[in-house]
């Protein structure tokens, strides 16, 4: 009695390991993961109008569009609640690029007082809680909700006035943030044994930057969509990109590991 018990346990404790092994091999979709790397994004200022009231005049600057590079990080945490067709996770982004778009200052009359450039930092952060199905080792769909804060800081501006003579301005005064809400809907697909597809449709709620009431750089909601495919060299270790359409466009070129 005694032998058979040890024997039937130690084939229970030999096989566990074996059993989850197997079950990480057969299910490579998952959700636990953090993500690191370059990140390619677009200032798409829409014309965007900063207002300085003065005593004497309404100045008026226009913010043109530009193309800036920065850097991505994701953080993907499953919960241990789950069934065997529905599991939930966390997930968290961070996104971070620097500008320098053409901006023109005019006078309330229209006249052109100076042009040039003005250092401008845009960065995201998306906190969001999960849903995502179990069922397939090759498919799975998730749904994502939560909040995203998005800032637009404006720093110095540098240029000439209309006429020659340099101008340096500090248009921090400027900046804008928000915090408002976002959902994501999207799929997750092997393709054959290393490759991965997504893509999902989100509505972001500062997906737009646009001119607020105060005279500063505000945003609004805006529905966009986004793929990627990415490479598992292994369970753990995958290399791959992801681009966001709309405006702004995003690029990520990214390494992930799972855990």
């Amino acid at each position: 009695m005694t032998k058979s018990f040890l024997f039937a346990l130690a084939a229970v404790t030999s096989l566990g390991p074996i059993a989850a092994d197997e079950e990480k091999s057969t299910n490579p979709l998952s959700y636990s993961y953090i993500e690191g790397g370059y990140l390619h994004d677009n200032f798409n200022a829409n014309g965007v109008v900063i207002r300085n009231q003065t005593e004497d005049e309404l100045n008026l600057g226009t913010i043109s569009d530009h193309a800036g590079d920065g850097g991505a990080a994701r953080l993907s945490v499953a919960l241990p609640f789950k069934s065997r067709t529905i599991g939930f996770h966390i997930v968290s982004d961070y996104h971070q690029s620097s500008h320098s778009p053409l901006i023109n200052i005019a006078a309330v009359n229209g006249g052109a007082i100076a042009a040039g450039i003005v250092d401008t930092n845009q960065k995201e952060v998306r906190l969001a809680f999960g849903l995502h199905t179990r069922f397939s080792s090759k498919i799975s769909w998730f749904a994502e909700a939560g909040l995203v804060r998005n800032k637009a800081n404006l720093a110095e501006a540098t240029g000439t006035f209309t006429g020659g003579g340099p101008v340096t301005t500090d248009l921090g005064f400027f900046s804008g943030s928000r915090t408002s809400f976002d959902a994501k809907i999207g799929l997750r697909a092997m393709v054959g044994k290393h490759v991965e597809f997504m893509g999902y449709g989100r509505y972001h709620g500062n997906g737009k930057i646009v001119s607020d009431e105060d005279g500063a750089v505000g945003f609004s909601g805006e529905v966009k969509a986004g793929a990627g495919t990415y490479y598992h060299f292994s369970d753990r270790f995958q290399v791959g990109g992801d681009y966001e359409f709309g405006r702004p466009g995003r690029l990520r070129v990214i390494v992930r590991l799972s855990f």
